[in-house]
């Protein structure tokens, strides 16, 4: 059966880049979901404030993504340079990720300026990374091995959150805070040990174009990614694929990006209780991310990806709802069915209706438009809750974005040829 996982691909390659979502898995978790969004808000921007200015420093890293990754996908499709890139700001992120530990109370600046640096190139390099799926696997088998990717993604956060359980369970009072920091830059060193697979196993592009000098490289990756927001024009499917998950992708990157502020300051958990509840979503989610990815190939991308998103519109308003820690960790657990998967499966799909000629720089645009759209969740979410001392209102307001994510998919077809735009 694991055979036919992996029929008519080079099984070492797609291991070796699904390994990659493992070793992010503890960035994600730790930087930003858990342990110092948790730390960035109470300790480094303090007081009341600090909803506003976490939601801040992630829009505004995302946003600067969303406008660096289109061009760096450019270039990568020009130079075919995509695997080099993608080690170039994995490594920029591993570095950013480690000196988050010299950050603390009044350096708000300096914490903002490392963050930002951090989770840009962060994102830039999945971006690229993101891409390398079409390299890794065939148009059969690419919703599996995606959410094999997503899946390994949890085992990774797992393994990640119980080997720094102790540095960081007992909170960061006193003398624990230099115990706590050092979750930062051991998450770092975790994250490169396991990229070190999808480093070296992945194979290079065979022909490779001669590199320009930076500044005409940026000018040409700009042109090239106006050009590509004119050609969106001819690939209407595109188009409203990117508008659909634009809007998603800023309810997710939202709700990751709070769900433990939430947790420890409306449901009261305490860090041991958060601690544990993420780790069960990461064991629910490495089984359902993959068969869910299996079964999009089985039965389609859309029909499985508006299901997640139904999940998910039930289980803000429930988390908005919830008033005893019980209720709270039945929505958790119900969100690990479906946590990778939405993701997963829209990154397949979108892998079938782009044209293969320019995969890095579509995918660099869907990361311009959905990292573009993760501006305005957190903001709102900060601003709301700051404004009206109540994050349950905050976190209700995620909901129209699943409503009209899900009405924008619903129009969409389930495939579209590359080569016949659609007018």
């Amino acid at each position: 059966m694991f055979k036919k996982f992996f029929d008519g691909v080079d099984k070492k390659q797609a291991i070796s880049w699904a390994l990659y979502d493992f070793a992010n898995s503890g960035y994600f978790l730790i930087i930003m979901s858990f342990v110092f969004p948790i730390y960035f808000k109470e300790v480094i921007a303090g007081g009341s404030i600090g909803d506003f200015w976490w939601g801040f420093a992630v829009s505004i890293s995302t946003v600067l993504a969303g406008i660096v990754a289109p061009i760096v996908g450019s270039i990568t499709d020009y130079e075919k340079s995509k695997k080099q890139k993608f080690i170039f700001f994995a490594l920029l992120s591993m570095a950013g990720t480690a000196l988050l530990y010299f950050t603390g109370p009044n350096a708000l600046l300096f914490g903002l300026l490392i963050f930002i640096f951090t989770n840009l190139c962060f994102e830039v390099a999945q971006t690229i990374y993101d891409s390398l799926l079409i390299r890794v696997s065939s148009e059969k088998t690419r919703g599996r091995i995606s959410g094999f990717g997503y899946g390994l993604g949890y085992v990774g956060g797992i393994v990640a959150m119980l080997l720094l359980k102790p540095l960081y369970s007992g909170g960061y009072e006193g003398s624990l805070e230099i115990l706590y920091k050092l979750t930062f830059p051991l998450t770092a060193l975790f994250f490169l040990i396991f990229s070190i697979p999808a480093f070296s196993f992945i194979k290079k592009e065979e022909v490779i174009n001669k590199k320009e000098k930076l500044v005409a490289s940026i000018r040409r990756g700009l042109k090239n990614t106006l050009t590509t927001i004119k050609e969106i024009k001819k690939y209407k499917q595109v188009g409203r694929f990117l508008i659909g998950f634009f809007i998603l992708n800023d309810a997710l990157v939202t709700l990751f990006a709070f769900i433990a502020i939430y947790g420890k300051t409306t449901i009261s958990l305490s860090f041991s209780e958060i601690a544990i509840l993420l780790i069960i979503v990461q064991i629910i989610a490495f089984p359902s991310a993959t068969f869910l990815g299996w079964l999009s190939d089985k039965k389609g991308s859309k029909k499985i990806l508006l299901t997640t998103i139904l999940i998910w519109a039930f289980i803000v308003i429930g988390i908005s709802l919830a008033t005893s820690k019980t209720v709270f960790y039945i929505l958790a657990i119900l969100g690990g069915f479906v946590i990778g998967s939405s993701q997963a499966i829209a990154r397949s799909w979108f892998t079938k209706i782009i044209p293969k000629d320019k995969i890095g720089e579509f995918f660099g645009f869907n990361g311009f438009a959905s990292k573009i759209a993760a501006v305005t969740g957190p903001l709102v979410f900060g601003i709301i809750s700051v404004l009206t001392g109540n994050q349950r209102l905050a976190m209700a307001s995620l909901l129209i974005y699943f409503i009209v994510s899900f009405l924008i998919f619903l129009g969409i077809r389930e495939e579209t040829l590359p080569s016949a735009p659609t007018k």
